[in-house]
């Protein structure tokens, strides 16, 4: 049903819920696992498009300290039995939820899980919300965590 699952994480205990679940569904359906997680650069450094140039990288600590995070992502997943496990660190000037939609479409994914903190009113439109940006526009099923 699910041939690839794309899950966005960010370290946080939210992140851990969705990685979890990614994980049994993952597990139940036999799908590859993308694990993402995106870092944001000024929009100065990107072209017009939010694509980040070639020539943009990440600066050596901070893709140590993220490739560490998703690499701890893999492993949980490899030792609950998912065989096919990929990760991602996305680089862009636009937000969060657009880089994972992005992905989500350039990797096939058939659905997203994102886990939300749950924020309403004047904090969910001041911090945005990527939940709500991949519900909205992704192409796929999108599973939004919640506990």
């Amino acid at each position: 049903m699910y041939r690839t699952i794309l899950v966005g994480v960010d370290g946080s205990n939210y992140a851990e819920l969705a990685i979890d679940t990614s994980i049994e569904l993952a597990k139940a359906f036999g799908s590859k696992l993308v694990i993402a997680t995106v870092h944001s650069i000024p929009a100065l450094l990107a072209g017009r498009s939010g694509v980040i140039k070639t020539e943009i990288r990440l600066d050596h600590e901070t893709a140590k300290i993220l490739n560490s995070m998703l690499n701890n992502y893999a492993e949980k997943a490899k030792k609950a039995g998912v065989t096919m496990v990929e990760t991602k660190i996305i680089v862009t000037s636009e937000n969060a939820g657009a880089g994972l939609v992005k992905e989500a479409e350039a990797s096939g994914c058939a659905l997203v899980v994102i886990a939300s903190r749950g924020l309403t009113g004047l904090k969910r439109t001041l911090l945005g919300s990527v939940a709500a940006y991949i519900s909205e526009y992704a192409h796929c099923d999108v599973m939004i965590i919640r506990r």
